[in-house]
């Protein structure tokens, strides 16, 4: 089928149901007489299809489809196919010179012109192109016709705008498959690109922080690549699985330490890839080991109940994992904080620290200070301006709009604005700065709105 024989079916088609509406002309003058009889161009071999409704109110694949009576030969037979395309060229060629006739003279110059820059369009187009092209068409008059609104979920996607220098950490082998640095006297942290852990040498054993599934024993390599001391002691930053899911291949006699909250989640996971912890704690802890000095503190639930700040005083490194982004906006729902008052306070309170150095436990790079006091204005960015949000989009006037009989799709539409509108005003000031704001933004709006009218 050549691209003149598609263009002359799908033009007429196309202009109907998308040019016509959106100028908010009436297609059939004289509707009312043509809803009760059939004419010369509704004839689709022994069927009518307009009858008792409007032939523009027709669905295209109705028209489409062979009847029920037809043959399987029949309705192979390209001569057939093309004398029913032409049927339907002259119907919509016929509802067009009768909306031109209505039109005053601006009116005609403008769909002229859109003919005009359609069909060139067309003309180059390939049958696939076509078909894409109507079958947006039809979704959108679907929603127009049934009153749904397109929601708008830039999370979805599957490209990303180009990530800022900012974003960029240390190279990696991955031949290797990981990477392992020190960072300041005989702490390293330990990254394969996605995930980070922590250990310090003591001179009297190894202290290892986490140990997430996607580094798994590389971590063990990390650790003998630099020293030939035991691994003694074993902290959980918290109990997600995939920060502390290889937490078993340590050894049994090491001690395993973890906040009370943590330990009693464990304890209900019972994982034996998340060994019980042989120590707890509730508010502080303080951990010395030959040379080397860590202190535990618990400041409530800023990302799950039990996640813990781990701070070196003497290399003055901080950790804190799924809280604090480098370079990054966390991943969905504030990566999954359970508590978004907390969440949100966590940064004030990291920020009470004195340390040079963040490990945050994902993605590409260490952080600073300054990381967090960027991630800190970019939540409370998202925080104004869902506040603001909130105050502008209506939820009586969306059901006014659409019909109070599905509170469900009126509360979708209204939650939708106010996180699209958030959206919209807080990725155009981040994009050049954060990675992943793009991606991830409309979903902190929504949890960050949400908060906003329930805590």
């Amino acid at each position: 089928m050549n691209s003149k024989i598609i263009t002359i079916f799908f033009v007429p088609l196309i202009l109907s149901i998308g040019i016509a509406p959106a100028l908010s002309f009436d297609i059939v003058p004289e509707a009312e007489a043509l809803k009760s009889q059939g004419n010369s161009l509704t004839e689709i071999g022994s069927k009518k299809v307009c009858g008792d409704k409007l032939c523009s109110e027709i669905d295209v694949r109705e028209i489409m489809e062979p009847s029920d009576s037809m043959t399987s030969s029949e309705s192979m037979d390209i001569h057939t196919m093309m004398k029913r395309m032409n049927q339907i060229h002259e119907k919509h060629q016929q509802h067009i010179l009768q909306s031109w006739n209505s039109m005053t003279f601006d009116e005609q110059s403008q769909m002229f012109n859109k003919m005009q820059k359609m069909i060139e369009k067309m003309e180059v187009m390939s049958m696939e192109e076509h078909m894409k092209m109507m079958s947006k068409m039809h979704e959108k008059d679907h929603h127009e016709k049934t009153g749904h609104h397109e929601m708008k979920h830039p999370e979805k996607m599957r490209t990303a705008a180009p990530l800022p220098e900012t974003s960029m950490g240390p190279q990696i082998d991955y031949s290797k498959g990981y990477l392992v640095e020190e960072i300041n006297d005989r702490l390293y942290w330990v990254t394969e690109g996605a995930y980070q852990a922590m250990f310090l040498t003591t001179g009297e054993g190894v202290i290892v922080v986490d140990a997430p599934p996607s580094i798994g024993e590389n971590l063990l390599k990390a650790i003998a690549e630099v020293t030939d001391e035991s691994i003694t002691h074993v902290i959980y930053s918290h109990t997600h699985n995939d920060h502390v899911g290889s937490m078993n291949m340590f050894p049994d006699d090491a001690i395993y330490i973890a906040h009370q909250e943590a330990a009693d989640t464990l304890e209900k996971r019972n994982d034996p890839n998340r060994p019980l912890p042989t120590v707890t704690f509730e508010d502080t802890y303080t951990l010395e080991v030959g040379t080397q000095r860590l202190e535990l503190a618990y400041y409530g639930p800023m990302h799950e109940p039990g996640n813990i700040f781990i701070y070196a005083p003497n290399q003055k490194v901080l950790m804190i994992i799924d809280v604090i982004f480098p370079g990054w906006t966390p991943f969905k729902d504030l990566a999954m904080a359970q508590d978004v008052p907390e969440f949100l306070a966590a940064h004030d309170k990291i920020l009470e620290y004195d340390f040079d150095t963040f490990i945050g436990g994902h993605l590409t790079r260490l952080g600073t200070p300054e990381d967090v006091q960027i991630q800190k204005e970019y939540f409370q960015d998202i925080q104004d301006s869902a506040a603001k949000a909130n105050q502008e989009v209506s939820f009586m006037a969306i059901g006014q709009e659409v019909g109070f009989s599905n509170p469900w799709l009126v509360f979708q539409i209204y939650a939708d604005q106010i996180t699209q509108q958030c959206t919209d005003e807080v990725v155009p000031k981040w994009i050049d700065r954060l990675g992943g704001v793009d991606l991830f933004t409309y979903d902190h709006c929504w949890k960050i709105s949400e908060s906003q009218r329930i805590d």
